[in-house]
């Protein structure tokens, strides 16, 4: 969606998301976030599994979809971890037209109620696998991972 900042008058367009931290039997479930099909200099990171929430989706529904299609598993047992938000530069976007973006992520805990695990075909992720949280210290990863891991651990 596309608004005007009432602080700036600048254009710019805003993307709700939803994130799952899912662990199990001492792994973490991380997906390889990979644009390289839109940007071969991009260097692929390991992310939460999760992405947009549809117009109209509820935001538990939109992480339980986007779980599935990037993992193959379903989760269940829903618990709010975290609503954090931040800005991509219209330069750093890799869609939309021309306009920074004000992101909106939720990320919950959730739990392994079923599937079996499978990469996402044609999406915005290319592999998904289980880590330890000593080998998650190792990969190429997104801020988020480190930091619901922190949350995750206050509670």
């Amino acid at each position: 969606m596309t608004r005007r900042s009432e602080l700036t008058g600048e254009l710019f367009d805003t993307r709700l998301a939803a994130y799952a931290l899912i662990e199990h039997e001492g792994k973490v479930l991380l997906t390889l976030w990979d644009m390289r099909h839109r940007d071969p200099r991009f260097i692929p990171r390991w992310s939460l599994p999760g992405g947009g929430v549809e117009l109209g989706e509820q935001i538990q529904d939109g992480v339980r979809r986007e779980v599935c299609e990037e993992t193959g598993y379903e989760v269940d047992s829903l618990k709010l971890l975290d609503v954090s938000t931040g800005v991509i530069p219209a330069a750093k976007r890799y869609s939309g037209d021309g306009h920074p973006m004000q992101t909106v992520a939720v990320t919950y805990r959730a739990r392994l109620a079923g599937g079996a695990l499978r990469a996402e075909e044609n999406g915005s992720t290319s592999q998904a696998a289980w880590f330890t949280r000593e080998e998650v210290k190792q990969l190429n990863r997104i801020e988020r991972v480190d930091a619901m891991l922190r949350l995750a651990d206050e509670e």
